[in-house]
């Protein structure tokens, strides 16, 4: 498969790298990091984006990283770095926003989860002319279990064996449409270029 930016791993590895030191040292770290709605009133906003860096715990760290390594295995031919970090800069801070406007019960909050279904949905809406079929398939899925996931009964402790608390849905929404909205951006941008360049572009 065609890769866009072999420069791409090494600033995926120090991502992976910076979450996975932070979810060794969770205890210590989690305290000034996560999204904690009291702080953040206070005053301490870059908790809107490390909430997102930070885990329960090391298992949790994995699952997320896991999830991580996948999408940018399977849509290395659309990912680079500047796509990479336009994702984090933009969905990041969004999804801690909106957990601060709409989620006036929500205490405190961990985990990548969320913005991980956000570059999934980002990377198959822009890749979406180049596999319609299967790029349909897997969005239909998503937005499944997405709607799965906000019907009354979900259990949301599934993984507390593993991660030690539960999962919380709203992150997996927000995050998914902060990438809807990115790609929507990104294929009004590429549309633009095409239009007063006469460019090919890789996304629709």
């Amino acid at each position: 498969m065609q890769t866009r930016d072999p420069k791409l791993l090494p600033h995926a590895l120090a991502f992976i790298a910076v979450v996975l030191a932070l979810g060794l040292a969770h205890q210590w770290v989690n305290p000034w990091l996560r999204y904690d709605r009291a702080a953040v009133a206070g005053g301490e906003v870059w908790r809107l984006v490390t909430a997102h860096l930070v885990h329960l715990n090391l298992w949790h760290a994995l699952l997320n990283l896991g999830g991580l390594v996948l999408i940018l295995f399977f849509f290395r031919d659309l990912l680079d770095r500047r796509r990479f970090w336009l994702w984090f800069a933009v969905s990041a801070p969004l999804v801690g926003a909106v957990f601060f406007v709409l989620d006036r019960d929500l205490g405190w909050y961990v985990g990548l989860s969320g913005l991980l279904q956000g570059l999934l949905v980002l990377c198959l809406l822009i890749g979406w002319c180049g596999n319609p079929v299967l790029h349909s398939l897997v969005l239909a899925v998503v937005v499944g279990r997405l709607v799965w996931e906000q019907l009354p009964g979900y259990d949301v402790d599934y993984l507390r064996a593993w991660i030690n608390g539960r999962v919380y849905v709203n992150a997996h929404l927000y995050g998914a449409l902060s990438g809807a909205l990115l790609a929507v951006a990104m294929l009004l941008v590429a549309g633009r270029r095409r239009t007063t360049l006469g460019r090919r572009s890789d996304i629709c």
